[in-house]
């Protein structure tokens, strides 16, 4: 005489199968979650730029279509005047920093905040930022993501350079 079953319980072999089949799963997405933060990580880091460029373009419907006139990069008061000049249009120290680059300083031990975003440098001429489609407003100040330093445009389109280069016919 069989042992009877009782009505949902699993067999053995149910319990193996359903194993087999999370451990499958398991294998299929582990090695691509990494690939996964990494382009969530992009993703922020485009927006950030985005963000900024909307913040310039409103900088400069106030300003008469000139260009914040900062100092030079690298320069120490840079960081402080671009922090200060888009502050009022919501781009505050964070709003500048790749969410990549920032995962790598703060494994290299080091503190505080970093602009990660490189603003081009443009005169004091009216409209001048808006006289070149492929002029780049903002240039990523590293090679982040792999693929080239990302770079935002005036209509707020962000690629990575090897994109551009290749788009240009250049790669």
């Amino acid at each position: 005489m069989r042992p009877r079953r009782q009505p949902g319980a699993f067999t053995i072999l149910e319990l193996v199968a359903a194993m087999l089949i999370l451990g499958i799963l398991a294998a299929l997405i582990i090695p691509n979650a990494s690939r996964l933060v990494a382009a969530a990580q992009q993703a922020k880091c485009a927006s950030n730029m985005r963000s900024i460029r909307l913040a310039l373009a409103g900088y400069l419907d106030d300003h008469k279509q000139v260009w914040p006139q900062g100092p030079e990069p690298g320069t120490p008061p840079w960081e402080t005047f671009w922090v200060a000049t888009l502050g009022p249009y919501g781009i505050g120290a964070n709003g500048w920093e790749c969410p990549t680059l920032r995962a790598q300083m703060k494994e290299q031990g080091e503190t505080g905040y970093g602009l990660h975003y490189v603003p081009t440098m443009f005169d004091a001429t009216p409209n001048i930022a808006n006289r070149w489609s492929t002029q780049p407003w903002l240039i990523e100040a590293a090679d982040a993501h792999g693929h080239g330093a990302l770079i935002c445009f005036p209509d707020g389109s962000v690629k990575p350079f090897s994109k551009v280069l290749a788009e240009q016919g250049l790669l």
